[in-house]
């Protein structure tokens, strides 16, 4: 991860670089790294990063007492050329051109892959959205039709109670109306019974002309309103 975060390839994201450095690993040790969410964990804490750090320093920035002199450093390379530091088992063997541009295939790959996963998601919770955005106007185009219905119902309602209202008014006006007629008629007939020869001068006149009037009144009833 170190050595990719040092290359710092263009376009590649932090995302990319851990999966081509994990490609990387699986091209060197010949199996997937399979520790990552160790590493995730581990990664910022105080220890890894001193431990990180000493990996990272140079091997000649240590201490000079722990170098042998030059004539014993010329004696052991002289008896031992097999165990020089290029060659010491105890050292990883750097990769191979070859082999980098394999692993950086490997993981333009992947990152490749993932890129299009990402974009498959994001598509994929685009028609998301879309579907509740249809749904929710779908919902909305529902409620205001039955909001149409109601005013409707309601206008028809209040028409209706209005059509009452009248028809009972129009009734209890002929019915005062009957009422009035009825009583006018009765008070006719009681004035028309009244015997005049037996009332005094002025009440025979009084009531000789209410039954004049009340006979004009009948007689232009009979005859009608056009003539």
């Amino acid at each position: 991860m170190a050595e990719m975060i040092r290359s710092n390839p263009s376009g590649m994201s932090d995302a990319d670089k851990s999966v081509a450095a994990t490609a990387d690993f699986a091209s060197m040790e010949k199996h997937n790294f399979t520790l990552m969410h160790c590493w995730q964990i581990l990664k910022d804490e105080p220890k890894w990063m001193e431990l990180k750090r000493k990996m990272d320093t140079p091997q000649n920035s240590g201490s000079r007492e722990n170098v042998p002199p030059p004539n014993v450093q010329r004696d052991i390379f002289d008896l031992h050329p097999e165990k020089s530091s290029s060659t010491s088992p105890s050292r990883k063997r750097p990769m191979g051109r070859d082999t980098s541009k394999e692993a950086k295939k490997k993981a333009a790959s992947a990152s490749s892959e993932y890129m299009s996963k990402m974009h498959d998601l994001s598509v994929q919770k685009i028609e998301l959205f879309k579907e509740t955005e249809g749904e929710r106007k779908a919902r909305l185009d529902e409620i205001v039709t039955i909001e149409k219905v109601k005013v409707l119902e309601a206008r028809e309602h209040r028409k209706m109670m209005l059509d009452i209202e009248r028809e009972r008014l129009a009734l209890d006006k002929q019915r005062l109306q009957n009422e009035a007629e009825k009583k006018e008629k009765e008070e006719d007939e009681r004035i028309l019974a009244i015997n005049l020869d037996q009332c005094l001068p002025m009440q025979r006149m009084y009531y000789q002309v209410l039954q004049e009037d009340i006979i004009q009144k009948l007689m232009s009833r009979r005859r009608g309103p056009t003539q």
